[in-house]
């Protein structure tokens, strides 16, 4: 058993339990981490066709450009889920 901070009251409880022991707040949005979620996966991508992007326009090459669009697509969509 793990101790976790509640995100409303900073009371430490139990990462087994689903509420806060003190203030009786939902934990269960501690325990999810950020990827496991749509947004955070559609963040990580953009992140990475980004990269992907940046490189292949500093290498020259033809697709770095024309892959910077979708990146930033895929990047903003995921601020906005």
């Amino acid at each position: 058993m793990a101790l976790i901070t509640c995100p409303s009251c900073s009371a430490q409880t139990s990462n087994l339990s689903a509420v806060c022991n003190q203030c009786g707040q939902s934990i269960t949005a501690v325990r999810t981490a950020p990827i496991k979620t749509l947004s955070g996966k559609l963040s990580l991508l953009g992140a990475l066709i980004l990269s992907i992007a940046i490189i292949g326009t500093v290498l020259g090459t033809w697709w770095g450009p024309a892959a910077l669009l979708p990146g930033i697509a895929f990047y903003m969509m995921a601020k906005f889920l």
